[in-house]
């Protein structure tokens, strides 16, 4: 039992093989020359296209079973290559089938091959990385087409492709590959046709092809692109952007320059490529690099420039500089149009003796190249100088009642008429006496008052 069956699954795979096509003359005539007619017998060639081929490469496709040399074949030994299921590749070739020779003087080829049509596929973005699919179908009724090349032209090169026969379907294609064109560059086309009578044709097609020009890698900060800056100060907790083309196949990582790599997190839409890189603590004070760029970020976590400012006697600045500002440079101070510079050690500075007063300004220039200024709260106040010796003034003479203020006694006044001669007496005294004296004019004056009072009080008691 088990010997028959492997004869009956031997049986049934033979009987499932496909028969190969064959091809042979009717006659035994092998020669032919123009005019004769050329039957075959053909078998298991159903569907299938058989054509014919001479030595030069000159192909007649085999319509029915009988072929009628003309003037325009081509002598030599000819083949027959059976084409199926549109493969462009024979399945079976029969070689020296017949021959051809012509026997007396034939009518010349002396029309150039003419183009019927012709397309070409390649991808919506055209890439220097794309190929273009190109078929085109030629006509030449005498000695056929030997020979079609596309030719391309641009604006950087220029490059040819052969196109080859699909004995299946009969067009010249060919798969042009494009990598040496530039990007954004724009392709045009002509055919060159060559037939087997070597007549030639250029033809100037008008199809034309956009070559993809890829979007530029370009960065932003915050949501506003940098453009043309070569050094850009950044905050810490914000975002910086790098944007690449759709096709990017690479994608660069952030640098710093004390050799720490930073790589982004990458995502994808329709159109780019968006890295997104979030500035932290730890990338404060580090300068940022991004490969292939020229932009380089210095990341600080303060915007505040100094940490500690005082004034010295009333002449001298000094001050502490926050580290994430070391980079500053050309750091002065300006008091009432004057400048004075500043030493440094490190991030601290120290300005020379300032020789004039007013508000004080602090001048410095960015690591970003940018020129910054300051205005502090502090002010050089002018000094108001103190005397070598107090002077002290001499204290006022209160005149005392109870004493007399002339020499000699005024006589006691009998009467109130007999008053007054004393009291003219008594001023011309004192005016006198006034005149001599180094007090004050007005004090005698008061006394005279005090004088005139007191002695019209006692009148009246």
């Amino acid at each position: 039992m088990t010997i028959l069956f492997w004869m009956f699954i031997s049986v049934q795979v033979f009987a499932a093989e496909p028969e190969l096509p064959m091809i042979s003359l009717e006659k035994e005539q092998q020669i032919f020359t123009s005019g004769e007619v050329i039957s075959f017998h053909i078998e298991n060639a159903e569907k299938m296209k058989i054509v014919l081929v001479n030595e030069q490469g000159q192909k007649r496709l085999l319509d029915g079973e009988t072929y009628t040399v003309t003037d325009f074949d081509l002598e030599g030994s000819y083949r027959a290559e059976f084409y199926a299921n549109d493969n462009p590749e024979a399945i079976v070739t029969i070689d020296d089938l017949f021959q051809v020779q012509q026997l007396k003087e034939v009518e010349k080829d002396e029309t150039a091959p003419s183009l019927t049509d012709i397309t070409f596929a390649h991808d919506e973005d055209v890439l220097h990385t794309s190929a273009l699919h190109v078929a085109a179908d030629l006509a030449d009724a005498e000695t056929g087409v030997k020979q079609a090349i596309l030719i391309i032209h641009s604006d950087s090169n220029d490059a040819e492709a052969e196109l080859i026969q699909n004995n299946w379907t009969g067009k010249f294609e060919g798969e042009v590959p494009l990598e040496k064109f530039q990007p954004g560059e724009k392709l045009t086309f002509q055919l060159k046709l060559v037939d087997f009578a070597e007549n030639e044709i250029t033809i100037d097609l008008e199809k034309t092809i956009q070559m993809y020009q890829p979007n530029e890698p370009h960065l932003s900060y915050n949501a506003v692109d940098i453009t043309n800056d070569e050094k850009k100060i950044v905050q810490v907790g914000n975002q910086i952007k790098l944007t690449l083309d759709k096709y990017t196949t690479e994608f660069p990582e952030a640098e710093t320059e004390s050799g720490i790599n930073i790589p982004l997190k990458w995502q994808k839409n329709a159109n780019e490529w968006i890295g997104i890189l979030t500035l932290t603590k730890e990338l404060s004070g580090e300068i940022i690099h991004f490969q292939g760029m020229n932009i380089a970020m210095l990341v600080r976590s303060t915007s505040e420039p100094f940490a500690e400012i005082n004034l010295i006697n009333n002449t001298v600045l000094t001050g502490l500089i926050n580290p994430d500002f070391a980079l500053i440079t050309a750091l002065s101070v300006e008091v009432n149009g004057q400048t004075f510079r500043t030493v440094r050690t490190d991030n601290s500075f120290k300005s020379a003796e300032i020789s004039t007063t007013g508000k004080i300004i602090l001048h410095w220039i960015d690591w970003d190249g940018r020129a910054y200024s300051k205005q502090l709260s502090q002010e050089i106040k002018p000094v108001i100088p103190v005397p070598d010796k107090e002077i002290i003034a001499p204290p006022p003479v209160i005149p005392n009642e109870k004493e007399p203020i002339l020499a000699k006694p005024a006589p006691k006044p009998s009467t109130e008429s007999s008053e007054k001669p004393p009291k003219k007496q008594a001023k011309k005294e004192t005016s006198t006496k006034n005149k001599s004296s180094s007090i004050p004019f007005w004090i005698p004056a008061l006394m005279i008052i005090g004088v005139i009072i007191f002695s019209g009080n006692r009148a009246m008691k």
